[in-house]
């Protein structure tokens, strides 16, 4: 399969300007039909991703995710992983990775692994991968786990998707993951949507330094 670059365009909002930040925010977390299906492989090989179901039902575990392990570990793992990505620097990713393993529960980091193992397949065959392409070579050497916030971070610089795509495309993936058996899911409103939790993790100053670099 081979996979070709399609051009970008990212839009700012005037300085200070919150309301078109905001509007802005929303436009992006609307999703991408070419990264649902660049996601595809995970949607339909994942049972369970990082959302967790099984004990109550999937709106209530939305909301459980949104407050705790988005808030703590996969939102700073997304914009941690995908500012490094962008400065070329694989070992940032790495470590921000390895905070993921000390983070995630064996159970949630082995899913983290394989859908992040899922999205690596998936990607293989596209040409001159940059620092994708390194992270790829970690993973295969074992000097990294792969996890699939990571690598979708990665992924997502890869294609010149902004942070806010990178975030939004990955809670589009959590809720279609974790509501696939649900009839006619109400989209999250509110602070627990998608462009809500976007808007919370891109504004969060301090979530770059919420994830510790474990030494290995």
């Amino acid at each position: 399969m081979k996979l070709h670059l399609l051009p970008s365009i990212t839009l700012l909002p005037p300085p200070h300007d919150t309301a078109a930040d905001e509007q802005i925010i929303e436009e992006w977390a609307r999703g991408l039909d070419w990264v649902k299906w660049l996601l595809g492989s995970v949607r339909a090989r994942m049972a369970v991703l990082l959302v967790e179901a099984a004990a109550q039902p999937a709106a209530a575990a939305w909301n459980e995710f949104a407050e705790g392990r988005l808030r703590d570990e996969i939102g700073p793992a997304l914009k941690t992983a995908w500012q490094a990505a962008q400065a070329g620097a694989v070992a940032d990713l790495i470590a921000a990775d390895a905070s993921l393993t000390a983070l995630l529960s064996p159970e949630a980091g082995a899913r983290s692994i394989q859908a992040g193992a899922v999205l690596l397949k998936s990607t293989r065959h596209a040409r001159y991968q940059g620092v994708l392409g390194r992270l790829r070579e970690a993973v295969e050497q074992g000097r990294c786990s792969g996890h699939i916030a990571v690598v979708w971070a990665a992924v997502g610089h890869f294609f010149q998707l902004s942070l806010a795509n990178v975030i939004a495309e990955y809670l589009h993936l959590e809720w279609d993951i974790v509501m696939r058996d649900e009839l006619a899911p109400a989209k999250p409103a509110g602070r627990h949507s998608i462009a809500g939790l976007t808007s919370q993790i891109m504004h969060d100053a301090s979530a770059e330094l919420a994830l510790r670099v474990v030494e290995s």
